[in-house]
């Protein structure tokens, strides 16, 4: 039946080890592509194995509801430091920025979820990083959900290997 083939939209998010807990307003995986066409004198339009892809950058984000506490900050917001405050019982964290990104900015981020018939499909994006703002809309009579943008990074050692992948249960 081909209704079985339908990628069902909620699923699981988990960077690093970390499993994100609830979500609103659902999210989104994103690669976007920069492709080239190369244009010579006479062309029509587009030149068979003349195209290429100049760029490509894979993106999965989210609305965080329930992402406040202060492991989650450094997790999802690179550049953070968060510290106890100076008395020996520590009861409050402080969040700052360093205003340096580091190695344990990144992370590997996944994203499972199933298809109509229960296959697994698995979307992998590595060295990912949010590159977008912090950003929390402070409204009377609701929660705060911010959109947290994980970008995939390649690794500098590898600039070959692309840095996202989706994987499909059989």
């Amino acid at each position: 039946m081909a209704t079985e083939k339908i990628l069902l939209g909620m699923g699981k998010v988990t960077i690093g080890t970390t499993l994100v807990a609830l979500t609103r307003g659902g999210g989104s995986f994103n690669v976007e592509r920069e492709i080239r066409q190369i244009e010579a004198d006479g062309d029509r339009g587009p030149v068979k194995g003349r195209i290429v892809i100049d760029t490509e950058v894979a993106k999965i984000s989210f609305k965080g509801l329930d992402i406040f506490t202060s492991a989650d900050m450094k997790l999802f917001y690179p550049g953070i430091s968060v510290t106890p405050d100076v008395v020996e019982t520590p009861t409050t964290q402080t969040m700052t920025s360093t205003q340096v990104i580091i190695a344990g900015d990144h992370n590997d981020v996944k994203w499972v979820g199933k298809t109509l018939d229960g296959k697994a499909v698995t979307i992998n994006i590595t060295d990912a990083i949010n590159l977008g703002n912090l950003e929390w809309s402070l409204e009377d009579k609701n929660e705060v959900v911010p959109e947290v943008e994980l970008t995939a990074c390649y690794d500098p050692a590898a600039m070959e290997i692309v840095p996202w992948s989706v994987e499909f249960a059989e």
